[in-house]
């Protein structure tokens, strides 16, 4: 039995196994992976070399500014009184 590999935008996609190589849509591309192990879905697929590598993960950088809670608590509370005072105001002068 052999294994084969579906590829879809240079990426693997399904891997599977059977007897010979299915035929399909001429746009569907199906790759022999036999003597390749440990290939696996999800890796990429360079149509130039036909060489499959595992995908680069990169993971995303954090919040370069961390937000305190307090910090932020204290400002709303703050924004809050001043808004009140100002309708006060606005209220006091006839506006």
């Amino acid at each position: 039995m052999k294994k084969f590999a579906q590829i879809i935008n240079s990426k693997l996609h399904w891997i599977f196994e059977a007897d010979e190589k299915p035929e399909f849509a001429p746009d569907i591309v199906i790759i022999d992976i036999t003597d390749k192990p440990d290939v696996q879905e999800g890796w990429d697929y360079n149509e130039e070399t036909g060489k499959f590598t595992a995908p680069i993960l990169t993971v995303p950088e954090p919040n370069p500014t961390p937000v305190d809670p307090i910090q932020q608590l204290i400002e709303l509370q703050a924004q809050t009184v001043l808004n009140t005072e100002m309708l006060l105001l606005q209220k006091e002068i006839g506006i």
